[in-house]
């Protein structure tokens, strides 16, 4: 079982139509049949996906979409708050998410990201914030480490959890 979760009100697997047609004009887009295909295929990733990896996707399933569109209404949906981007090794990835204050929990090891509603009323973060005089943005709200997987095939040692920069 992964630990993908999915998003409180997130469409289904299914390809539920109306719930895709509702994040495109969420976002400013007409749902034309492209930007369902990139929304729907995004939908079906595990994980935080690469526009190249939706493309590549997407052309293999013999649909004619162009590279450019792919971007375009991916980078239209993270605008609107329709999705999360994240980057992991300098390349940017998306993931749908869903509406309200929550955290990612984002594995260094395998990409895996949780996504948990915050629970509290953020006071942590501006206590936080307000010492460091910093003003966070709460759509980027990111907790990086390792998941349960990662961390039992890791060493026990937490000096080796993560890769010393020099």
């Amino acid at each position: 079982m992964g630990s993908h979760t999915a998003p409180a009100g997130h469409h289904s697997r299914d390809g539920n139509t109306d719930e895709t047609a509702r994040r495109l004009r969420a976002a400013g887009l007409s749902p034309t049949p492209r930007r369902r295909q990139v929304l729907q295929a995004l939908d079906l990733r595990q994980r935080p996906a690469s526009a190249h990896e939706l493309y590549v996707d997407l052309t293999r399933q013999g649909h004619d979409i162009g590279m450019s569109t792919v971007y375009r209404t991916l980078s239209a949906l993270a605008g609107a708050g329709q999705l999360h981007a994240f980057v992991r090794d300098g390349e940017t990835r998306y993931r749908l998410c869903a509406p309200g204050r929550h955290y990612h929990l984002v594995c260094r090891g395998c990409g895996d990201v949780q996504e948990h509603a915050a629970a509290d009323d953020g006071g942590w973060l501006d206590g936080i914030t307000a010492t460091a005089d910093f003003l966070p943005d709460p759509h980027e709200t990111e907790v990086h480490g390792l998941c349960g997987r990662c961390l039992r095939g890791q060493s026990d040692d937490p000096a080796d959890w993560y890769p010393v920069e020099k």
